[in-house]
């Protein structure tokens, strides 16, 4: 009788224990139909990856520690749908290892930058922050480069909240030994019901500069985001803006967004501008299922207005979350 309740105890323990933990298979795949116009190719009809995010297949999971401390840890891997090759490094998106508790939380690994997230808040209604999203997609990078939204070698911390308040900071460390090239990057932000505004830099020390100013706002019939960014070079500036809006109508999600940048020399020339617009629609099949279309443009033009870049993409499909 003794030796059964001992068992019947361990048991009790081991299933609390297993209770605590939790590891989570997920992924997301996401391919179309599109056709792409550029000023040097001319038309290309072909199979669009990741139309809305990219196709990916991940682990998660976190474990209670007791006293309010938890473990956690994310391995994500990006792949090619239209062709299932995986993109390279593997687990190219994520993979981290980390400590959450009432101070906030701590990662170590490859994962986004606190940058990157005060970024997204610009996009958040800005066509779905997807292929279709001209900042993004174009406007941005060809208009003079454009941040690295994950570092490798990375510490990562991220605050509670305080009454809406929050900030962050990520540094890494160097990406190839004697080169150099570490990161450092902190955003602070405030979000309190339908609003959150948010400021971020970024310095990618063998590179550029980054600063962010980014906000939404959630009407309910309508959410509007928008940003201002600044990349600072060792000889050319870029000054970026956006502006985006979201419509919900049902099952039916309508998106458009704006995007325009202008490239300046140390000497405070203008070396390009560019600018770009998108148009987006999904329909919602099921919580886990969307069907979507959209329509993005964009071009760039040299100091002497001269085009070297145009480009227009049209492109239809079906994402699925599991």
């Amino acid at each position: 009788m003794q030796k059964t309740l001992i068992a019947l105890a361990v048991l009790a323990a081991s299933g609390a224990a297993m209770a605590q933990s939790s590891v989570t298979l997920y992924g997301r795949v996401d391919t179309g139909i599109g056709s792409e116009k550029t000023l040097a190719g001319g038309s290309q009809t072909k199979m669009v990856d990741g139309g809305l995010t990219t196709s990916r297949l991940g682990f998660r999971g976190t474990e209670d520690l007791g006293g309010g401390l938890s473990a956690l840890f994310q391995l994500e891997q990006r792949l090619d749908l239209s062709s299932g090759a995986l993109q390279a490094p593997s687990f190219k998106a994520a993979s981290l290892v980390g400590l959450a508790g009432g101070f906030g939380t701590v990662k170590l690994g490859r994962m986004t930058t606190v940058y990157d997230d005060a970024r997204a808040v610009s996009y958040s209604s800005n066509v779905f922050d997807s292929l279709f999203t001209p900042a993004a997609n174009g406007v941005y990078k060809d208009a003079g480069g454009d941040y690295a939204s994950r570092f490798n070698n990375q510490v990562r911390y991220d605050s509670p909240s305080f009454g809406g308040f929050y900030g962050g900071a990520s540094y890494a460390f160097e990406q190839t030994a004697g080169a150099g090239d570490k990161l450092t990057a902190v955003q602070v932000g405030y979000k309190a019901g339908p609003m959150h505004v948010v400021v971020g830099h970024q310095n990618e020390k063998t590179k550029s500069k980054f600063t962010a100013l980014s906000g939404s706002y959630d009407f309910g019939v309508a959410s509007l985001s928008a940003g201002y960014n600044q990349r600072s070079g060792t000889t050319s500036d870029d000054n970026e803006y956006t502006f985006g809006v979201n419509v919900p109508m049902g099952a039916v999600n309508l998106s458009a967004g704006y995007a325009a940048s202008e490239t300046e020399s140390s000497a405070g020339a203008t070396m390009a501008k560019a600018s770009g617009f998108g148009l987006g629609a999904t329909y919602s099949l099921s919580k886990r299922t969307r069907l979507y279309a959209g329509y993005r443009s964009h071009d760039v033009k040299n100091a002497a207005g001269v085009k070297t870049t145009d480009t227009t993409l049209y492109a239809a499909g079906v994402r699925h979350d599991f």
